[in-house]
């Protein structure tokens, strides 16, 4: 290689350095002069603003939630409280006439009005536990409810309660007053069965004069023996039937001492089986055995009349006092429960015009 091409060459290659270190250096300027990125450090990422927005409205939806858990639990309670008023209201169809009955028209029913009385108070039982499920209801509901909701709820409880006591110390009283009622009626029966017997006795008695004046060959209106003792035999059932219906009366009401009653018409009753053998002796002319019945029925006759002297004048003045006795404790009972009761639904009452109140208001 001649000298001037070495020059040329090496000229070429110190020209490339140069463009070269030219270039490195504009790059490098171009480099340096470019700014380096920086972190944002105010930047969220895009993760982290999704999961805080969940979290936000899972906040929300839990809030919601239980506000909306709340007035649903408040509007069922109210629900369940006007219920439970409306049923205890249906129960005073059948136990506002047991209440009149008790106060006012004590001894003036009969006992089958009484009767119908006392099972439409126990048929008012279902309205009274149709109650109590709704105020079970309610004291579920007991976190939802307001402090009057609450007082309300325990005065319902109460009510209920007192509502079938109150039914159970009026019938009751019922029972006692329907049995006295039942009693007098009875005694009643038996006194006109013992008037009816000593209206008998005195036609037997009439009848057997008249036979023994026909007998003495007398004018006579009776010339068979049989007729005094038919009037025996009716006087023997009367007296019978009298001792009957003083036992019903025993049995419907036996607060009563009746023994006045009973030795009287057992002593009448002996009076007029001696009687009757008297009159049978005479009829198959055993003479001296009637003169004896006879003898013997006088004397029964007058023990009969001294107790009768001891009977009462009415079975109604002989019932009242044993009848006021007897009435006393349940009687009391009741009014002592009608109070609580009155004083109770006051609370109920109150309430009702606290909620009228407020529904206005809203």
């Amino acid at each position: 290689m001649s000298k001037s091409t070495s020059r040329h060459i090496a000229a070429d290659k110190s020209a490339l350095s140069q463009n070269t270190d030219t270039s490195s250096a504009s790059v490098d300027a171009s480099v340096s002069n470019t700014p380096t990125p920086r972190r944002d450090q105010k930047k969220i990422p895009l993760v982290i603003k999704i999961g805080a927005s969940l979290i936000a409205l899972i906040i929300l939806g839990s809030a919601g939630y239980l506000i909306w858990r709340h007035l649903t639990g408040a509007a069922q309670a109210k629900e369940q409280i006007s219920a439970a008023i409306a049923s205890v209201s249906e129960s005073d169809a059948a136990i506002v006439p047991l209440n009149n009955t008790i106060t006012s028209d004590l001894g003036s029913k009969t006992s089958d009005e009484l009767t119908k009385i006392k099972e439409a108070a126990k048929k008012s039982s279902s309205s009274l536990d149709d109650a109590q499920m709704h105020v079970g209801n309610a004291l579920s509901l007991d976190e939802f409810m307001s402090d009057d909701e609450r007082a309300v709820v325990k005065a319902l409880q109460d009510s209920v309660g007192q509502r079938r006591k109150l039914i159970e110390a009026g019938e009751e009283v019922l029972t006692i007053d329907g049995g006295a009622f039942n009693a007098k009626a009875l005694l009643t029966k038996a006194m006109e069965k013992a008037v009816s017997a000593d209206s008998n006795i005195e036609k037997s008695v009439e009848a057997a004069a008249e036979y023994a004046k026909s007998l003495a060959g007398e004018e006579s209106s009776v010339t068979d023996a049989s007729v005094p003792v038919g009037f025996d035999k009716a006087a023997m059932e009367d007296i019978t039937e009298a001792q009957s219906f003083e036992n019903a009366a025993e049995q419907a009401f036996s607060e009563a001492d009746y023994s006045v009653y009973t030795k009287y018409l057992a002593a009448r009753k002996d009076a007029i089986q001696v009687l009757m053998d008297s009159d049978n002796a005479i009829a198959s002319g055993d003479f001296d055995s009637a003169q004896a019945s006879i003898e013997d029925y006088n004397k029964r006759e007058a023990a009969s009349s001294e107790l009768a002297q001891q009977l009462p004048e009415t079975p109604d003045t002989f019932l009242s006092e044993a009848y006021e006795a007897a009435l006393k404790k349940p009687l009391d009972t009741y009014k002592e429960i009608a109070e609580a009761l009155a004083a109770t639904d006051k609370k109920i009452r109150d309430y009702q015009g606290l909620a009228v109140g407020s529904s206005k208001k809203a």
